[in-house]
């Protein structure tokens, strides 16, 4: 087992570093094609706000018996250089090709390919989306789905304040179901406050806008699902909203 935990994961297994990231990466001028639907989707999407729960309920006893087919498949969740991060992933709908186990991150793809995907790109579902069978309901309501995984994050785990897809015509809008009992022992801030939420539940987050999240304690747990940006897709959201 080597010691060296900047190079290493804690299984022993190489990292598979992120690329650097780089404000082109999010602001290239060159392809800002805002279409009609992008400007409708976007409008449309503010008017709910920036953190807002579905009335999608996530069976938490699935979700027990589901982590006990995961357990295996869980990898470091885009690790950089000289940063220790304990936070891990797998992989649901990725590249062709992809597996549970691969690299989940976008700034892992630019590694690979040498430029960031689009999340809607990335739909080929993984052995793993299958396994996760608590979220069935939401991957078959939103399905086909862009670039989808787990993330866990244990103690110390962390995201540093940061945007996504800050563009109106980013392809994907992204909704973060927490899984068992995360509300314990994460905490994210979205815009500047922090937000409250419940277990087992699904929300729709803007996370165009500047949010952090941090854990204190192992296994907490999300999944992230990037869905394709569509009127019809937003208007699906609406109909599943906790709070009409």
């Amino acid at each position: 087992m080597p010691n060296n935990y900047f190079s290493h994961d804690k299984d022993g297994r190489e990292y598979s570093f992120a690329a650097a990231e780089t404000t082109a990466d999010y602001t290239n001028l060159v392809d800002l094609k805002i279409s009609t639907e992008d400007l409708q989707c976007e409008l449309q999407l503010d008017a709910i706000g920036p953190w807002e729960p579905l009335n999608f309920q996530i069976d938490p006893t699935k979700w027990r018996n589901d982590q006990k087919e995961l357990v295996d498949l869980w990898r470091p969740f885009q690790p950089k250089e000289g940063i220790l991060n304990d936070r891990d992933s797998i992989l649901l709908y990725g590249m062709l090709g992809d597996t549970p186990v691969s690299p989940t991150g976008l700034a892992q793809y630019k590694k690979k390919l040498g430029y960031k995907p689009k999340e809607s790109d990335l739909c080929y579902p993984t052995d793993a989306a299958k396994l996760l069978t608590c979220c069935d309901e939401i991957f078959d309501y939103f399905g086909p789905l862009g670039r989808s995984f787990l993330v866990r994050l244990n103690a110390g785990g962390f995201y540093p304040k940061h945007r996504d897809h800050i563009l109106l015509n980013r392809d994907t809008f992204r909704l973060i179901a927490f899984l068992g009992d995360a509300q314990d022992s994460m905490e994210w801030e979205v815009s500047g406050q922090i937000r409250q939420f419940l277990p087992n539940t699904v929300y729709y987050v803007d996370t165009r806008k500047l949010h952090r999240l941090s854990s204190w304690h192992p296994n907490s747990t999300m999944v992230v699902v990037n869905v394709r940006k569509t009127w019809l897709n937003v208007l699906k959201v609406l109909s599943r909203l906790k709070h009409s």
